[in-house]
């Protein structure tokens, strides 16, 4: 849909917004129960160690420290995965979508 990330701002200034499916899935986190939230954040934070166990520690010192504007900046787990995800390969990144797609 031409100019669709135009209608709204916040849709240019985020890392995955260039992803439409990772974004529609990282929005529609916020809205789960915490429970099934933090199951379903645990489980990418194992899907990105296994894949690549060094990414996290690689890149943390690049992970946004100072303002909390995301809903997932308010919790540590879903805060690091989401940052983790940014510095994730093309391979990654469509696991991840692929095992959202499935439990969202």
């Amino acid at each position: 849909m031409p100019g669709f990330l135009d209608m709204d701002d916040h849709y240019k200034n985020r890392w995955y917004d260039k992803y439409p499916k990772l974004r529609k899935f990282i929005d529609e986190l916020k809205n789960l129960e915490k429970g099934e939230r933090e199951t379903i954040i645990l489980d990418m934070q194992r899907m990105i160690i296994e894949y690549d166990n060094e990414l996290i520690d690689r890149y943390v010192h690049e992970f946004p420290m100072t303002y909390r504007r995301r809903w997932y900046d308010n919790d540590p787990d879903s805060w690091l995965v989401v940052n983790a995800l940014k510095f994730a390969d093309e391979n990654l990144i469509t696991d991840i979508i692929l095992y959202l797609k499935e439990r969202l």
